[in-house]
């Protein structure tokens, strides 16, 4: 389709002072529409609104229709350049380009860079590595769609709008056949380098405002009790890999902790209230506090693999996806499940302390859930409580 551009100078007659209105430059894109003070004004008897010029051949007709041309002739260079460095989308690129605003200069993977540079010196602070590594994985996948589908190696963030974003997302669901809830997870770095670039005046529009990414919600696992004991229960050879990792499972089964927080776990975060022990910190995630008791099966734990320094991390825990690698085998081999993860613990917990009758208050203190809406996830009905429910009506006769 052919592009339309059109460059249009008009008098501001609502803005007329003292016989003077000041005068505007209009530029038209592919219809859309952006307009700039020219900085001068002109008398409204001189203005001919038809040719959008100055009449009569007076000193300041002249220059004014001199600056007026010089004008007209600087946009259409910015157009012509800017359409040579891969297409003009907006008649705002053309205004912001010519106004000296570097805005439209700026690449996408510019923003992209600039924001790994920001998260990068955030990690072990207030950011974990693996958030410095999701926004990687997210450049490399956008230089790739840039490549494949739009045949470019890069667009200026000025060109980002709900298309870009949609086709971006498409290429990720249907090309990479990801999933949906990694869709949404790849989505959000972008949605942050979108959203940056418009409070810093580098676009106009964001374009997320009418364009949202679903996260695909999937039911959270857990184990019954059945497969909970089956687990503990299996024999291992003593001080394996496999013994100790399903021990920090259980550990959490018990807990409730998180594999993040069971990673920080200290011995310093392990205080006696009224003759129990009890974990009391803050969540790594939400740096919400939270405390949980520590009942027999977790103490023995600490006994066996605790170590004993008092500032440092209790467990020798290792990396997340090496533990998970690990837990599927574990899982496999105990028969409780083929696709064991390490947070499924943290779920266990939660369901299983309700199915037991805990308060959904009690359990959203001990998890550290600053909304009482995300402990409700975990209220499972499992058949136990069903069956529990179910006794009120037990003696009901006709």
């Amino acid at each position: 389709m052919r592009n339309t551009f059109n460059i249009l100078f008009y008098a501001n007659r609502s803005k007329e002072k003292e016989g003077q209105m000041p005068v505007l430059c209009r530029i038209t894109v592919n219809g859309t529409v952006a307009q700039f003070s020219c900085k001068m004004s002109v008398p409204c008897v001189t203005w001919d609104p038809k040719t959008g010029r100055m009449t009569g051949r007076s000193h300041q007709a002249v220059d004014c229709n001199l600056i007026l041309d010089g004008i007209r002739a600087r946009i259409v260079d910015v157009y012509h350049e800017l359409s040579m460095k891969g297409g003009v989308t907006s008649a705002w690129q053309v205004r912001e380009y010519y106004l000296g605003k570097k805005g439209s200069e700026i690449s996408l993977l510019d923003g992209i860079d600039k924001q790994i540079e920001a998260v990068s010196s955030r990690v072990g602070r207030d950011r974990a590595s693996s958030t410095y590594f999701k926004y990687k994985i997210v450049r490399g996948h956008c230089v790739d769609y840039m490549k494949d589908v739009l045949g470019r190696s890069d667009i200026p963030l000025a060109e980002i709008d709900e298309s870009f974003m949609r086709g971006f997302c498409n290429y990720l669901r249907d090309r990479l056949c990801l999933s949906q809830s990694s869709v949404w997870v790849y989505q959000m770095p972008l949605r942050t380098v979108v959203t940056a670039a418009f409070n810093d005046g580098l676009i106009l529009k964001n374009p997320f405002v009418n364009y949202r990414v679903s996260p695909d919600m999937k039911e959270r696992g857990f184990l019954t009790e059945g497969q909970l004991r089956r687990l503990i229960h299996h024999q291992f050879p003593e001080d394996s890999l496999k013994a100790f990792t399903r021990d920090l499972f259980v550990f959490c089964c018990f807990t409730g902790l998180s594999f993040a927080d069971l990673r920080k776990l200290s011995r310093s975060d392990i205080v006696d209230i009224n003759d129990s022990h009890w974990i009391v910190s803050r969540r790594q995630k939400t740096k919400v506090h939270f405390q949980a008791k520590l009942l027999p099966v977790a103490l023995d734990i600490i006994k066996r693999h605790g170590k004993d320094e008092k500032d440092e991390p209790l467990f020798d825990v290792g990396k997340y996806t090496t533990v998970c690698k690990r837990l599927k085998v574990i899982g496999a081999e105990c028969g409780v499940s083929d696709n064991l993860c390490f947070h499924q613990a943290r779920h266990t917990f939660a369901t299983l302390a309700l199915s037991k009758g805990m308060s959904m208050e009690s359990l959203r203190s001990i998890l550290g859930h600053t909304d009482i809406r995300t402990t409700q996830i975990y209220a499972k009905i499992t058949c136990a409580r069903l069956d529990k429910d179910y006794s009120c009506l037990s003696t009901f006769c006709l």
